[in-house]
């Protein structure tokens, strides 16, 4: 990861974990596997309000680290499988058509 700037107020040290370990990328790399993961990128510093963003690829989260972030910046990763689903859904509907009509069935 590149560096963009820091603070030594928020004293830099080599322990602690980093989301580029070994550890971490293979259980990111293991869900992927049977699913999607949800990401939230927070920017170091509070540079800007995080991205929240689903990943169903191992390389393409790997390029989002990469290229995406920055030295500091926090990354939090949840399995969309196992916390998206049904019985916790706050909201669900269909989208109407112009005159308001949804279809009652459907191939989903």
């Amino acid at each position: 990861m590149k560096t963009r700037w820091r603070s030594e107020a928020d004293e830099w040290t080599t322990d602690g974990s980093k989301i580029s370990s070994a550890d971490n990328l293979n259980v990111v790399r293991a869900v992927l596997e049977e699913g999607s993961v949800i990401v939230e990128h927070w920017f170091y510093r509070g540079s800007r309000s995080p991205n929240r963003l689903i990943f169903d690829d191992f390389d393409d989260f790997l390029n989002h680290l990469n290229n995406e972030t920055y030295a500091g910046d926090a990354i939090h990763i949840w399995s969309f499988a196992a916390l998206c689903k049904d019985e916790n859904t706050i909201a669900h509907g269909k989208c109407p058509d112009e005159t308001g009509q949804i279809p009652k069935s459907g191939a989903y």
